[in-house]
């Protein structure tokens, strides 16, 4: 009976292994799921939508159109009392200043910009599932090694009372690891639920159930040259934007020239057809315009406000620039700190397992007391737990460096 029990719950165990979705599969249901990068998209398509509007710089202009006029009292006898009207005008702008130019070109700067936003946003939205995905490894680390914990007292708990039941042993020393396994069940069902919340979080950022996770190691990442990344170039396009606006601005002060030509088809009722004979049924009229604009009390301050936005843009990318070059020179350091933690941690979690594993044997022997013993069991269990945290965390540095490095998070993808 023991054995089918044993050969049951290998098989749940096998069976949800087998079900357990890697890291890349939650990395790609994330980018196609999560509706901030689907709000993204939308952003980026409406940014080209609206370059293609002003696509052509001469502004062409079609209009289809009809008017009708009626005249009411003291009509005079060469007046027509209705007038129909159907029109269809065409106009070009031949000069602007370079306003419609410099419009396309922002228009241009700023759908580039949100390309790069975009992949910023996945970039990051795979950062967060990456941390998240590790940081939940590592609890479920910490909840396996109570459980280990926790079965170690159960049996000592065991062999205690059956002790104090023949008077080997007094009461403290049951109490004392009653509490200890009550206080062990405690932390399980804490973590328990920190695991849950977490779980949660990364199946709403990849808008879809996650329910178990599988051993996915990151590929190693070495030797990386610092690139600028996705932020660097997405303010740097605002800027080009930005300086395309204040030639929009500066436009306004320069001579503007533009053709129309109309065609109007007439129609006449109610009128002196002797006195208005030859009313015209046809018209085709071609106007050219020339402006300039010699005062006004805005175009002024409206540059100044294009030329200060474009100003503080430029400190913006300045300290950016600076704060990626540190972030990627930390991002490397980390990376070697969780090396020599995981080694350091792996040699104090050997040390604390043969320290235990002595120390049990004293304690089964009467040699040392619970107290002694507990500690020992304690310095074990949280060693193990910091190894294997150290293990996740090294992950998590990895995508930090990598990310940090400026490279494209779709690189990082094929590296799977």
């Amino acid at each position: 009976m023991k054995k089918l029990y044993k050969s049951i719950l290998f098989s749940l165990i096998a069976s949800s292994a087998l079900h357990a979705q890697s890291l890349k599969q939650i990395i790609d249901i994330s980018l196609q799921n999560n509706n901030n990068i689907k709000s993204m998209q939308f952003l980026n398509q409406s940014k080209q939508k609206s370059y293609d509007s002003v696509s052509n710089v001469y502004n062409p202009s079609v209009t289809l159109g009809a008017n009708y006029t009626k005249l009411d009292m003291d009509i005079r006898s060469v007046q027509v009392g209705d007038t129909t009207v159907g029109f269809v005008k065409v106009g070009i702008s031949l000069y602007d200043g370079g306003k419609n130019k410099a419009i396309k070109n922002q228009k241009l700067y700023e759908y580039k910009s949100s390309q790069f936003d975009l992949q910023r946003s996945q970039k990051e939205l795979v950062l967060q599932v990456v941390t998240l995905f590790y940081q939940i490894k590592s609890i479920q680390e910490n909840i396996n090694a109570l459980y280990e914990k926790s079965d170690t007292l159960d049996a000592q708990l065991k062999r205690v009372k059956l002790k104090y039941e023949i008077n080997m042993v007094t009461q403290d020393e049951v109490l004392k690891l009653q509490s200890e396994y009550e206080s062990n069940r405690y932390m399980i069902e804490e973590l328990k639920y920190q695991k849950s919340s977490m779980m949660n979080n990364l199946s709403i950022l990849a808008g879809s159930k996650i329910d178990t996770l599988d051993n996915s190691v990151l590929p190693t990442v070495d030797n990386l040259q610092y690139q600028q990344s996705e932020n660097i170039k997405s303010l740097s396009q605002n800027i080009k934007a930005l300086d395309e606006n204040v030639k929009v601005v500066s436009s306004i002060k320069k001579p503007q020239l533009k053709i129309e030509d109309s065609l109007s088809v007439y129609e006449y009722s109610d009128y002196n057809e002797q006195l208005l004979k030859d009313l015209p049924n046809k018209q085709n009229q071609l106007m050219l315009s020339l402006s300039y604009n010699l005062f006004d009390t805005s175009s002024k301050s409206k540059k100044e406000v294009a030329i200060l936005q474009k100003m503080a843009k430029k400190e913006q990318l300045e300290q950016l620039k600076k704060q990626e070059e540190v972030d990627f020179e930390l991002s490397k350091l980390k990376l070697k700190t969780q090396e020599l933690k995981i080694k350091s941690s792996k040699s104090a979690l050997d040390m604390a397992s043969s320290l235990y594993d002595i120390v049990k044997i004293k304690y089964q022997n009467g040699v040392v007391d619970n107290i002694t013993y507990l500690d020992a069991l304690d310095k074990k269990t949280i060693n193990l737990a910091l190894y294997k945290q150290a293990l996740n965390d090294y992950e998590i540095a990895k995508a930090n460096y990598y990310f940090n490095s400026g490279v494209n998070y779709k690189e990082f993808l094929h590296r799977f």
